[in-house]
């Protein structure tokens, strides 16, 4: 999966996280896996422009250009971190999140495979 749709779905998991942890100033607000990729991400995001985004979108996750930065300061950690990538895709499965692909086909007799986390061949 590509690091920005990565950082995407990471973003939508643990913003339902981030709307109660502001409410309830975090008291158990949240599944364990929301909060451990909540974790992982905030560490992940060790910059000053990470650590920015980070906690702008802990303190108003309802303010979309906060949501916005965070998934791009989040996109670009894993662009520059393949392994990290991967790591965060285990860490959403581990924690229920449901990853989404998507496939635009345009044009007629097209082959068109999605899979994860197993082997497809086509032929």
């Amino acid at each position: 999966m590509d690091p920005a749709t990565l950082a995407a779905e990471a973003v939508a998991f643990v913003t339902p996280y981030l709307l109660d942890f502001a409410k309830n100033l975090g008291a158990d607000a949240a599944s364990d896996g929301a909060k451990s990729v909540w974790a992982w991400i905030k560490g992940k995001l060790a910059s000053p422009a990470g650590a920015e985004a980070a906690g702008d979108a802990e303190r108003d996750p309802k303010k979309p250009l906060n949501v916005d930065a965070l998934r791009t300061a989040l996109a670009k950690a894993l662009d520059a971190d393949p392994a990290a990538a991967e790591a965060l895709q285990a860490l959403l499965k581990k924690s229920g999140a449901s990853l989404t692909q998507t496939s635009n086909v345009t044009g007629n007799g097209n082959t068109v495979v999605q899979a994860s986390g197993s082997t497809v061949n086509v032929r």
